[in-house]
C-alpha cells in the first residue's frame, strides 16, 4: 500500500543532459533525514537512503552505500519513513545531482530496521529508539497491524507509560486507516491530490459511502468532476443504467447548465442532456430516476413554465439552490413593490433647481426619469453609453439626500463600485460588504430579520447580478426602504445563472425608464455613436485616411499570429506615439477568449516581454510572476480589502519567493504563496473580467477562431468600456460576424413567470 502527492519541482534547476535522465523514473528509500520543509508551500529537501534496483519497483530492494537529496513538495514526511519517488534526475546550478520528485509514495516498513526507525520518528511523540526497539522486539514484523487491531498488546512493554501508549495507539490505527483509505482511493484510479481531497472531505468512511454512491465524488469536491466519478463507478463495478449513475447524470447536466447561466432545464431538454452525457441510455430509467429524486426533492419541477423563444409551456427542472433563490426572491421583490405607495423624494421645482446649482439641462425624458425614481418602491433605469445615467443616478442621489433620506450605494463589483463612487461623489460599496459578508462562515449579516438599515438603496451595473445574489440582496431590503436598480441590458448577463436585469424588464411589473437620447458626444467623437450603432446591428462607422484624428479605429490583420503581433505594436507603440499615453498604465487589451495566438494568456506573455518593468521574479502554479506585473485580483477578499476585478501592479517580490506585494490604487497588499491563486495577469483580460471597468483606451482583438465568442453583446460591452479610444485589430470577417450575431443565448428562467403570477 502506499500513499502519493503530487507536486511541481522548484526553480534553478535543469535536466541532466542525455540518457535516459530525462525521462521520468522511480527511486525508492527510506528518509535518512529532511533537510528543510516549508510548511507553507510544502517544498522539501530530503535525504534519502536509496534501495538498490529502485528505478525499478519490482526489483528486490537492498541498500546502496550513497545518499541521494530529493526535492520536491510534500505535506508531511517523517525521517525514517519509507518512501517511493516518481521523478527525474536534475542538475541544479549550486547543489549538483537531485532528484526531482512529482510524485511521493508513502510504503510499509521493509524489516525490522525500518520498523524501528519509523516508530522512533516524529510520527509517534514520545516513542524513541529505545522504546521502538522494545515494541518490535514483543510484536515483531507485524507490530502495527497488532497495535491496530488490539492495543493491550502494548502493555507490559518497559517505559511505555499509558498515555504515550494510547497515543500510540490511536496514531497507528489512524496511521494504518489512512493508508488503507488511501490505498483503496489511488486503486479506483483517482489521482494522488485528488485522493488527499477525498479523504477529507468524505472522512474515514470514504470507502463505505464510494462503495455505496462513487458519484459523491462529483458533488462539492474540487476539481472532481462528474467523468472523474462515473470512471471510479465503472471500476466499483456499477453498470451503465445503475440508479446512482442516472441520478448522477441528471444533476451533472443541471450544474452544466447552470456554468451556462441557466438557472432550470425544461424536462425534455434534461433529459436529451443527460442521455447525451450518460451515452444513450433509455429515457424511461431516466424518466423514473427523474421521478423519484423530485419526489424526494433532490430536484424541484415546476409545472407549466414558459420556454424561452417559444409559446410552449413545459415543467422546469431546478436544482434546490436555484429553486429557493428563485422563489424567495420574486416574493421579496412583490412585496416591496407592494408596499404603500411612498412619497415622491422630489417635486418638478426641486429638481429644477438641483439642475441650476450643477449648472446642467436635463432632456424632457430625463426629467421625467429623476422624478419616476424618486416616487416608486422598486424602479430600474437602464440605457447604453452616453445617455446620462450616471449623471441621473447622481441627481437621484442628491435629491434623496437633500429629503435627510438615508441613501446606500453598491454594484456587484469593487471595481464598479468605485467608478460608483467617484459619479457620485459618496460611498459606494460592493453587495457582498452591503450585506455584511463574513468569508469565514460565507454568511451574510443583513437578511430578512436584520434589513440594511436604509431609505432608500441604489444599485448599479445590473446587468452583471446573478441570481442568488440578487436573492441575498432582496432578502435584506425591506419596505419601507426604496430600491432603485441602473444598468445596460444590452451588455453581458452575470457570470454566474439567471439573468435578472432582463427578467424584471421583461416581466412588466416594475417601472423602468429606458434613456435613448445620445447626450455624451462631440463632433468628432465615435466611440458613443459606434457602440449604439452595435447595438442596433449596424458596422461601426471608421475613419477614412484623409479624416482628422478619431477616438475608434480599425487595423486589419490576416491570421491569429499576425493579429497578435499588431495588436502589440499598437498598444506599445503606436498609440503612445499618437495620443500620448502611457501604455502600461492606460491601455487594457480585452479579449473575448484566453486560448488562441490573440487570446488572453498569449497576449498577456507578449506585453509582458514588451513592459519596461524587469527585476525579481517567481514562478508558481505554472505562472511567473515578475516585478512591474499588471495584476487583477478575482476575488472578494474582505480581510485584505481586495475585492473581484480590483487591479494594481506588483511592487516587489521577496528574496525567499514567498510573498509579493501588489499595490492597489488606495492600497498595498501582501500576498503569500497561498493567495497567489487570487491574482492573474491583467496586460490583458477577458471581456467578462472589464465589465464594470472604464479604461482611458482599450484595444481588443478579432480573429476568426474565436468564432463562438463574437457576439455583438460581448463586442458591445468591450467598446463601452473605453472613454477616450478604441482600437479593434484583426479580421473584418470577424468583426462583421461579432456585430451580425445577435444571438443572445437566451437563459432558461423562471423568475419573469414569477413576477407575473404566471406561476404558483
Amino acid at each position: 500500500m502506499e500513499i502519493r502527492a503530487r507536486n511541481e519541482g522548484p526553480r534553478g534547476e535543469r535536466s541532466s543532459p542525455g540518457g535516459a535522465h530525462q525521462d521520468a523514473v522511480t527511486l525508492q528509500g527510506v528518509v535518512e533525514r529532511v533537510t528543510y520543509h516549508d510548511p507553507s508551500s510544502f517544498y522539501s529537501v530530503l535525504r534519502i537512503s536509496p534501495e538498490r534496483g529502485s528505478e525499478d519497483p519490482l526489483a528486490l530492494p537492498s541498500l546502496m552505500s550513497d545518499r541521494v537529496t530529493a526535492v520536491g513538495r510534500v505535506e508531511e514526511v517523517f525521517e525514517g519513513a519509507r518512501i517511493r519517488l516518481w521523478g527525474r534526475w536534475t542538475e541544479h546550478t549550486t547543489h549538483g545531482r537531485q532528484f526531482q520528485f512529482s510524485e511521493l509514495a508513502s510504503l510499509p516498513p521493509l524489516d525490522r530496521e525500518g520498523l524501528v526507525r519509523f516508530l522512533a520518528s516524529s510520527a509517534f511523540p514520545g516513542v524513541g529508539e529505545t522504546l521502538a526497539e522494545r515494541i518490535v522486539q514483543k510484536l515483531g514484523p507485524q507490530a502495527l497491524t497488532r497495535i491496530r487491531d488490539d492495543p493491550d498488546v502494548l502493555l507490559g512493554i518497559q517505559g511505555l507509560r499509558g498515555a504515550v501508549a494510547q497515543d500510540l495507539a490511536n496514531r497507528v490505527r489512524t496511521e494504518l486507516g489512512s493508508h488503507e483509505l488511501l490505498a483503496f482511493l489511488l486503486g479506483t484510479g483517482l489521482g494522488p491530490w485528488q485522493v488527499q481531497l477525498v479523504a477529507k472531505k468524505l472522512g474515514p468512511d470514504a470507502e463505505a459511502r464510494l462503495r455505496e454512491d462513487p458519484y459523491l465524488l462529483a458533488r462539492g469536491i474540487r476539481g472532481i468532476g462528474f467523468r472523474t466519478a462515473d470512471r471510479v463507478a465503472r471500476k466499483l463495478g456499477f453498470e451503465a443504467e445503475a440508479p446512482e449513475r442516472l441520478a448522477a447524470g441528471l444533476r451533472e447536466s443541471l450544474r452544466q447548465a447552470t456554468e451556462e447561466g441557466h438557472v432550470l432545464l425544461a424536462r425534455s431538454r434534461l433529459l436529451a442532456s443527460a442521455q447525451e452525457l450518460l451515452g444513450g441510455v433509455s429515457e424511461e430509467s431516466l424518466e423514473a430516476i427523474l421521478e423519484r429524486a423530485c419526489h424526494e426533492q433532490e430536484f424541484h419541477a415546476q409545472l407549466g413554465l414558459p420556454l424561452q423563444g417559444s409559446n410552449l409551456a413545459e415543467d422546469g427542472i431546478y436544482l434546490p439552490m436555484y429553486f429557493t433563490c428563485e422563489r424567495a426572491l420574486a416574493e421579496n421583490l412583490a412585496a416591496l413593490a407592494e408596499g404603500a405607495s411612498p412619497a415622491s423624494l422630489a417635486s418638478a421645482e426641486e429638481l429644477a433647481q438641483a439642475e441650476r446649482d450643477a449648472a446642467i439641462e436635463l432632456h424632457a425624458s430625463q426629467r421625467a426619469a429623476v422624478l419616476g425614481l424618486l416616487s416608486e418602491p422598486v424602479a430600474l433605469l437602464t440605457g447604453g453609453p452616453g445617455v446620462g445615467k450616471t449623471t441621473l443616478t447622481r441627481l437621484v442621489v442628491a435629491l434623496a439626500e437633500a429629503k435627510r433620506a438615508r441613501v446606500r450605494l453598491a454594484s456587484p463589483t469593487g471595481r464598479a463600485a468605485k467608478r460608483l463612487a467617484e459619479a457620485t461623489g459618496r460611498e459606494a460599496s460592493t453587495i457582498h460588504r452591503l450585506l455584511g459578508f463574513d468569508p469565514k462562515t460565507g454568511r451574510f449579516a443583513h437578511d430578512n430579520r436584520d434589513p440594511i438599515d436604509a431609505d432608500l438603496v441604489v444599485v448599479d451595473e445590473v446587468s452583471m447580478l446573478d441570481l442568488i445574489l440578487a436573492h441575498h440582496l432582496l432578502k435584506a431590503i425591506q419596505p419601507p426602504t426604496r430600491l432603485i436598480l441602473v444598468g445596460d441590458p444590452d451588455q453581458l448577463p452575470s457570470v454566474g445563472a439567471g439573468n435578472v436585469l432582463a427578467d424584471l424588464i421583461g416581466c412588466g411589473v416594475f417601472p423602468v425608464w429606458r434613456l435613448e437620447h445620445i447626450f455624451r458626444q462631440d463632433a468628432n467623437s465615435r466611440i458613443v455613436t459606434n457602440a449604439h450603432r452595435i447595438r442596433s446591428g449596424e458596422m461601426p462607422e471608421l475613419p477614412g485616411r484623409k479624416d482628422p484624428p478619431s477616438d475608434f479605429y480599425f487595423f486589419p490583420a490576416e491570421d491569429d499570429e499576425t493579429t497578435a503581433e499588431r495588436l502589440v505594436e499598437v498598444v506599445t507603440q503606436r498609440i503612445p506615439e499618437r495620443f500620448g499615453l502611457d501604455w502600461t498604465e492606460d491601455v487594457q487589451v480585452i479579449a473575448p477568449m484566453y486560448r488562441g495566438h490573440a487570446g488572453v494568456d498569449a497576449l498577456n506573455a507578449r506585453l509582458r516581454e514588451k513592459s519596461p518593468f524587469g527585476g525579481l521574479e517567481i514562478r508558481w502554479g505554472g505562472r511567473t510572476w515578475r516585478v512591474g506585473d499588471r495584476v487583477i485580483h478575482t476575488r472578494n477578499d474582505y480581510e485584505k480589502e481586495v475585492f473581484n476585478g480590483d487591479m494594481g501592479r506588483i511592487l516587489s517580490i521577496s528574496p525567499d519567493g514567498k510573498s509579493l506585494t501588489v499595490r492597489f490604487p488606495e492600497r498595498e497588499v501582501e500576498y503569500g504563496r497561498d493567495s497567489f491563486s487570487d491574482l492573474q495577469p491583467a496586460w490583458a483580460i477577458t471581456v467578462h473580467r472589464s465589465q464594470g471597468g472604464e479604461f482611458p483606451a482599450i484595444c481588443m482583438p478579432l480573429v476568426p477562431s474565436h468564432r463562438i465568442m463574437l457576439q455583438r453583446h460581448l463586442l458591445y460591452t468591450a467598446v463601452t468600456r473605453a472613454r477616450r479610444l478604441v482600437v479593434l485589430v484583426g479580421s473584418e470577417y470577424a468583426l462583421r460576424r461579432a456585430v451580425e450575431n445577435a444571438d443572445p443565448k437566451l437563459r432558461e428562467s423562471g423568475l419573469g413567470a414569477r413576477l407575473a403570477g404566471d406561476l404558483s
